[in-house]
Protein backbone atom coordinates (compact mmCIF):
# COMPACT_ATOMS: atom_id res chain seq x y z
CA UNK A 1 0.00 0.00 0.00
CA UNK A 2 2.79 2.44 0.81
CA UNK A 3 4.42 1.83 -2.56
CA UNK A 4 1.05 2.48 -4.18
CA UNK A 5 0.75 5.75 -2.32
CA UNK A 6 4.24 6.90 -3.23
CA UNK A 7 3.61 6.22 -6.88
CA UNK A 8 0.13 7.66 -6.97
CA UNK A 9 -0.93 9.52 -10.12
CA UNK A 10 -1.79 13.20 -10.31
CA UNK A 11 -5.44 13.98 -9.53
CA UNK A 12 -6.06 16.10 -12.63
CA UNK A 13 -6.51 14.77 -16.15
CA UNK A 14 -4.89 17.84 -17.62
CA UNK A 15 -1.56 16.67 -16.24
CA UNK A 16 -1.88 13.61 -18.52
CA UNK A 17 -2.41 15.92 -21.47
CA UNK A 18 0.57 18.04 -20.43
CA UNK A 19 2.76 14.95 -20.24
CA UNK A 20 1.59 13.82 -23.68
CA UNK A 21 2.33 17.25 -25.09
CA UNK A 22 5.76 17.20 -23.46
CA UNK A 23 6.51 13.84 -25.05
CA UNK A 24 5.31 15.06 -28.43
CA UNK A 25 7.39 18.25 -28.26
CA UNK A 26 10.45 16.36 -27.04
CA UNK A 27 10.22 13.94 -29.97
CA UNK A 28 9.78 16.80 -32.43
CA UNK A 29 12.75 18.64 -30.97
CA UNK A 30 14.87 15.50 -31.03
CA UNK A 31 13.97 14.94 -34.69
CA UNK A 32 14.80 18.57 -35.45
CA UNK A 33 18.17 18.29 -33.76
CA UNK A 34 18.88 15.04 -35.60
CA UNK A 35 17.94 16.65 -38.91
CA UNK A 36 20.06 19.69 -38.09
CA UNK A 37 22.90 17.37 -37.20
CA UNK A 38 22.64 15.59 -40.54
CA UNK A 39 22.39 18.83 -42.44
CA UNK A 40 25.36 20.21 -40.54
CA UNK A 41 27.46 17.21 -41.48
CA UNK A 42 26.37 17.53 -45.11
CA UNK A 43 27.29 21.20 -45.16
CA UNK A 44 30.63 20.50 -43.52
CA UNK A 45 31.42 17.84 -46.10
CA UNK A 46 30.24 20.05 -48.93
CA UNK A 47 32.35 23.05 -47.91
CA UNK A 48 35.37 20.89 -47.19
CA UNK A 49 35.13 19.51 -50.73
CA UNK A 50 34.79 22.98 -52.18
CA UNK A 51 37.71 24.28 -50.16
CA UNK A 52 39.87 21.42 -51.32
CA UNK A 53 38.70 21.78 -54.93
CA UNK A 54 39.09 25.52 -55.21
CA UNK A 55 41.82 25.94 -52.60
CA UNK A 56 39.89 28.72 -50.85
CA UNK A 57 41.57 28.28 -47.46
CA UNK A 58 43.81 31.27 -47.09
CA UNK A 59 47.25 30.22 -46.01
CA UNK A 60 50.75 31.38 -46.76
CA UNK A 61 52.28 27.91 -46.75
CA UNK A 62 51.39 24.26 -46.44
CA UNK A 63 52.09 24.14 -42.69
CA UNK A 64 49.71 27.03 -41.99
CA UNK A 65 47.05 25.46 -44.17
CA UNK A 66 47.37 22.13 -42.35
CA UNK A 67 47.04 23.88 -38.99
CA UNK A 68 43.96 25.77 -40.17
CA UNK A 69 42.37 22.61 -41.53
CA UNK A 70 43.14 20.81 -38.28
CA UNK A 71 41.64 23.66 -36.25
CA UNK A 72 38.52 23.68 -38.43
CA UNK A 73 38.13 19.93 -38.03
CA UNK A 74 38.45 20.22 -34.25
CA UNK A 75 35.75 22.89 -34.23
CA UNK A 76 33.50 20.72 -36.36
CA UNK A 77 34.19 17.72 -34.12
CA UNK A 78 33.31 19.77 -31.04
CA UNK A 79 30.07 20.88 -32.64
CA UNK A 80 29.23 17.30 -33.56
CA UNK A 81 29.96 16.16 -30.01
CA UNK A 82 27.74 18.91 -28.57
CA UNK A 83 24.89 17.98 -30.91
CA UNK A 84 25.30 14.29 -30.09
CA UNK A 85 25.23 15.04 -26.35
CA UNK A 86 22.07 17.10 -26.78
CA UNK A 87 20.39 14.29 -28.67
CA UNK A 88 21.37 11.72 -26.04
CA UNK A 89 20.06 13.99 -23.27
CA UNK A 90 16.78 14.47 -25.10
CA UNK A 91 16.45 10.74 -25.68
CA UNK A 92 17.05 10.10 -21.97
CA UNK A 93 14.42 12.68 -21.02
CA UNK A 94 11.93 11.11 -23.41
CA UNK A 95 12.58 7.66 -21.93
CA UNK A 96 12.10 9.06 -18.42
CA UNK A 97 8.80 10.69 -19.39
CA UNK A 98 7.63 7.47 -20.99
CA UNK A 99 8.49 5.48 -17.85
CA UNK A 100 6.60 8.02 -15.69
CA UNK A 101 3.60 7.79 -17.99
CA UNK A 102 3.68 3.99 -17.78
CA UNK A 103 3.84 4.08 -13.97
CA UNK A 104 0.98 6.56 -13.80
CA UNK A 105 -1.11 4.51 -16.21
CA UNK A 106 -0.41 1.36 -14.17
CA UNK A 107 -1.47 3.06 -10.93
CA UNK A 108 -4.61 4.42 -12.59
CA UNK A 109 -5.42 0.97 -13.96
CA UNK A 110 -4.92 -0.55 -10.51
CA UNK A 111 -7.30 2.04 -9.04
CA UNK A 112 -10.00 1.55 -11.67
CA UNK A 113 -9.81 -2.23 -11.44
CA UNK A 114 -9.87 -2.43 -7.63
CA UNK A 115 -11.35 0.94 -6.70
CA UNK A 116 -13.67 -0.32 -3.96
CA UNK A 117 -11.06 -2.33 -2.09
CA UNK A 118 -8.43 0.39 -2.55
CA UNK A 119 -10.84 3.05 -1.23
CA UNK A 120 -11.54 0.94 1.86
CA UNK A 121 -7.81 0.44 2.43
CA UNK A 122 -7.16 4.18 2.10
CA UNK A 123 -9.97 4.96 4.53
CA UNK A 124 -8.58 2.48 7.04
CA UNK A 125 -5.15 4.07 6.62
CA UNK A 126 -6.69 7.50 7.23
CA UNK A 127 -7.78 6.49 10.73
CA UNK A 128 -4.43 4.88 11.44
CA UNK A 129 -2.62 8.07 10.44
CA UNK A 130 -4.83 10.26 12.64
CA UNK A 131 -5.07 7.77 15.49
CA UNK A 132 -3.64 10.35 17.89
CA UNK A 133 -4.64 13.47 16.00
CA UNK A 134 -2.37 16.02 14.37
CA UNK A 135 0.03 18.33 16.17
CA UNK A 136 2.38 20.43 14.03
CA UNK A 137 4.94 20.45 16.85
CA UNK A 138 5.56 16.75 16.27
CA UNK A 139 7.38 17.25 12.99
CA UNK A 140 8.37 13.64 12.36
CA UNK A 141 4.85 12.37 12.81
CA UNK A 142 3.37 15.24 10.83
CA UNK A 143 5.72 14.56 7.92
CA UNK A 144 4.29 11.04 7.60
CA UNK A 145 0.70 12.30 7.83
CA UNK A 146 1.37 15.08 5.32
CA UNK A 147 2.80 12.57 2.86
CA UNK A 148 -0.31 10.43 3.19
CA UNK A 149 -2.64 13.42 2.78
CA UNK A 150 -0.77 14.68 -0.28
CA UNK A 151 -1.01 11.23 -1.86
CA UNK A 152 -4.66 10.53 -1.12
CA UNK A 153 -6.51 13.84 -0.68
CA UNK A 154 -7.03 16.56 -3.26
CA UNK A 155 -5.42 19.90 -2.30
CA UNK A 156 -8.84 21.46 -2.95
CA UNK A 157 -10.71 19.07 -0.64
CA UNK A 158 -14.14 20.54 0.01
CA UNK A 159 -16.97 20.18 2.51
CA UNK A 160 -19.92 22.36 3.48
CA UNK A 161 -17.97 24.41 6.00
CA UNK A 162 -14.64 25.03 4.24
CA UNK A 163 -12.35 24.17 1.34
CA UNK A 164 -8.65 23.39 1.08
CA UNK A 165 -6.07 21.12 2.67
CA UNK A 166 -4.82 23.75 5.12
CA UNK A 167 -8.29 24.33 6.56
CA UNK A 168 -8.76 20.57 6.85
CA UNK A 169 -5.52 20.13 8.79
CA UNK A 170 -6.30 23.16 10.97
CA UNK A 171 -9.49 21.45 12.12
CA UNK A 172 -7.54 18.35 13.12
CA UNK A 173 -4.95 20.43 14.96
CA UNK A 174 -7.65 22.23 16.95
CA UNK A 175 -9.18 18.93 18.01
CA UNK A 176 -5.75 17.67 19.06
CA UNK A 177 -4.42 20.72 20.90
CA UNK A 178 -7.64 21.89 22.58
CA UNK A 179 -8.20 18.44 24.09
CA UNK A 180 -5.87 16.01 25.82
CA UNK A 181 -5.14 12.42 24.90
CA UNK A 182 -7.07 12.34 21.63
CA UNK A 183 -7.61 8.88 20.21
CA UNK A 184 -9.79 7.93 17.28
CA UNK A 185 -10.64 4.38 16.27
CA UNK A 186 -12.45 3.10 13.21
CA UNK A 187 -15.45 0.96 14.10
CA UNK A 188 -17.11 0.15 10.78
CA UNK A 189 -17.09 1.20 7.15
CA UNK A 190 -18.92 0.34 3.97
CA UNK A 191 -19.11 1.22 0.29
CA UNK A 192 -22.09 3.42 -0.60
CA UNK A 193 -23.74 3.16 -4.00
CA UNK A 194 -22.72 6.25 -5.99
CA UNK A 195 -23.67 5.16 -9.51
CA UNK A 196 -26.14 8.02 -9.85
CA UNK A 197 -23.49 10.62 -9.00
CA UNK A 198 -21.18 11.49 -11.93
CA UNK A 199 -18.65 13.16 -9.62
CA UNK A 200 -17.89 10.04 -7.56
CA UNK A 201 -16.31 6.76 -8.51
CA UNK A 202 -16.43 5.38 -4.96
CA UNK A 203 -18.04 6.66 -1.76
CA UNK A 204 -17.05 5.27 1.65
CA UNK A 205 -19.13 5.74 4.80
CA UNK A 206 -17.20 5.21 8.05
CA UNK A 207 -18.17 5.19 11.71
CA UNK A 208 -15.53 5.93 14.32
CA UNK A 209 -15.22 6.89 17.96
CA UNK A 210 -13.05 9.76 19.14
CA UNK A 211 -12.03 9.74 22.80
CA UNK A 212 -10.78 12.97 24.38
CA UNK A 213 -10.17 14.53 27.77
CA UNK A 214 -11.85 17.92 28.23
CA UNK A 215 -9.60 20.69 29.50
CA UNK A 216 -10.04 24.34 30.38
CA UNK A 217 -8.82 25.18 26.88
CA UNK A 218 -11.59 22.96 25.52
CA UNK A 219 -14.22 24.97 27.35
CA UNK A 220 -12.66 28.31 26.39
CA UNK A 221 -12.54 27.49 22.69
CA UNK A 222 -15.35 24.99 22.18
CA UNK A 223 -17.88 26.50 24.61
CA UNK A 224 -16.81 30.17 24.94
CA UNK A 225 -20.23 31.43 26.05
CA UNK A 226 -20.36 28.82 28.82
CA UNK A 227 -16.87 29.75 30.00
CA UNK A 228 -17.74 33.46 30.15
CA UNK A 229 -20.90 32.75 32.16
CA UNK A 230 -19.03 30.45 34.53
CA UNK A 231 -16.92 33.39 35.70
CA UNK A 232 -19.92 34.89 37.51
CA UNK A 233 -22.61 32.18 37.48
CA UNK A 234 -22.27 29.40 40.11
CA UNK A 235 -24.40 26.93 38.13
CA UNK A 236 -22.33 27.30 34.97
CA UNK A 237 -19.17 27.21 37.08
CA UNK A 238 -20.28 23.84 38.46
CA UNK A 239 -20.88 22.51 34.96
CA UNK A 240 -17.42 23.63 33.87
CA UNK A 241 -15.83 22.00 36.91
CA UNK A 242 -17.60 18.75 36.09
CA UNK A 243 -16.61 18.94 32.44
CA UNK A 244 -12.90 19.77 32.89
CA UNK A 245 -10.85 16.62 33.42
CA UNK A 246 -13.62 14.30 32.22
CA UNK A 247 -12.98 11.86 29.42
CA UNK A 248 -15.65 11.42 26.81
CA UNK A 249 -16.21 9.44 23.63
CA UNK A 250 -17.56 11.29 20.60
CA UNK A 251 -19.30 9.29 17.84
CA UNK A 252 -18.05 10.46 14.44
CA UNK A 253 -19.49 9.73 11.01
CA UNK A 254 -17.39 10.39 7.93
CA UNK A 255 -18.17 10.11 4.22
CA UNK A 256 -15.23 10.20 1.79
CA UNK A 257 -15.86 10.75 -1.92
CA UNK A 258 -13.20 9.44 -4.33
CA UNK A 259 -12.81 10.70 -7.89
CA UNK A 260 -11.72 8.73 -10.95
CA UNK A 261 -8.06 9.33 -10.10
CA UNK A 262 -8.50 7.73 -6.68
CA UNK A 263 -8.30 10.92 -4.63
CA UNK A 264 -10.68 12.19 -1.98
CA UNK A 265 -12.08 15.39 -3.45
CA UNK A 266 -15.01 15.95 -1.06
CA UNK A 267 -16.18 14.73 2.33
CA UNK A 268 -18.90 15.22 4.89
CA UNK A 269 -18.90 14.49 8.60
CA UNK A 270 -21.07 14.59 11.68
CA UNK A 271 -20.37 14.36 15.39
CA UNK A 272 -22.82 13.65 18.19
CA UNK A 273 -21.76 16.13 20.87
CA UNK A 274 -25.07 15.91 22.72
CA UNK A 275 -24.62 12.20 23.43
CA UNK A 276 -21.06 12.83 24.61
CA UNK A 277 -22.08 15.65 26.94
CA UNK A 278 -24.94 13.57 28.30
CA UNK A 279 -22.56 10.73 29.16
CA UNK A 280 -20.14 13.14 30.86
CA UNK A 281 -22.57 15.41 32.72
CA UNK A 282 -25.29 12.81 33.46
CA UNK A 283 -27.91 15.52 33.21
CA UNK A 284 -29.98 16.10 30.02
CA UNK A 285 -30.69 19.77 30.75
CA UNK A 286 -27.03 20.49 31.47
CA UNK A 287 -26.00 18.67 28.29
CA UNK A 288 -28.42 20.73 26.17
CA UNK A 289 -27.34 23.90 27.97
CA UNK A 290 -23.67 23.25 27.18
CA UNK A 291 -24.36 22.19 23.60
CA UNK A 292 -26.24 25.41 22.89
CA UNK A 293 -23.11 27.38 23.74
CA UNK A 294 -20.90 25.29 21.44
CA UNK A 295 -18.90 27.01 18.71
CA UNK A 296 -18.92 23.88 16.54
CA UNK A 297 -21.05 23.19 13.50
CA UNK A 298 -23.28 20.15 13.14
CA UNK A 299 -20.58 18.67 10.92
CA UNK A 300 -18.17 18.76 13.85
CA UNK A 301 -16.02 21.67 12.68
CA UNK A 302 -14.93 24.76 14.51
CA UNK A 303 -17.10 27.52 13.12
CA UNK A 304 -15.50 29.80 10.56
CA UNK A 305 -16.72 33.07 9.13
CA UNK A 306 -19.21 32.11 6.46
CA UNK A 307 -19.87 34.03 3.26
CA UNK A 308 -23.21 33.18 1.66
CA UNK A 309 -21.74 33.21 -1.84
CA UNK A 310 -18.83 30.97 -0.82
CA UNK A 311 -21.21 28.63 0.97
CA UNK A 312 -23.40 28.37 -2.14
CA UNK A 313 -20.34 27.79 -4.31
CA UNK A 314 -19.14 24.94 -2.09
CA UNK A 315 -22.60 23.39 -2.08
CA UNK A 316 -22.54 23.27 -5.88
CA UNK A 317 -19.16 21.51 -5.81
CA UNK A 318 -20.32 18.75 -3.49
CA UNK A 319 -21.65 15.38 -4.63
CA UNK A 320 -24.86 13.89 -3.29
CA UNK A 321 -24.94 14.36 0.49
CA UNK A 322 -25.63 11.34 2.69
CA UNK A 323 -25.76 12.95 6.14
CA UNK A 324 -27.67 16.12 5.27
CA UNK A 325 -31.08 14.73 6.17
CA UNK A 326 -29.98 13.58 9.62
CA UNK A 327 -28.01 16.60 10.73
CA UNK A 328 -28.69 17.93 14.20
CA UNK A 329 -28.67 21.62 15.07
Amino acid sequence: MLSFLRGYPSPLERQDNETNRALHLARRFARSVSLHHSQRLSVIGHWTTLHRRHKTIPARNCASRRRQISRTRRQHAGQEQTLSSSIRALQADIASLERSAMLRDSATLLWRTNCSSVALDLTREYYLQFQHGYNSRDRDRCAVIDQYMTSVFSPDIVCRDFQGMQAFMDQWEKYTTFHQGLEIKLQAMRIVDSDDDPLCIVTVHANAEMTVTFTEDTVKTLYPALFDRSLHNPQDCGIVDKLVGSRGSIPVELVLNFDEQGRVFAFESRVDLVATLLNVLRNPSDAIHVHQSSSMTADGHWQLEQNSEELARRERMLPRQLLVHTRTY
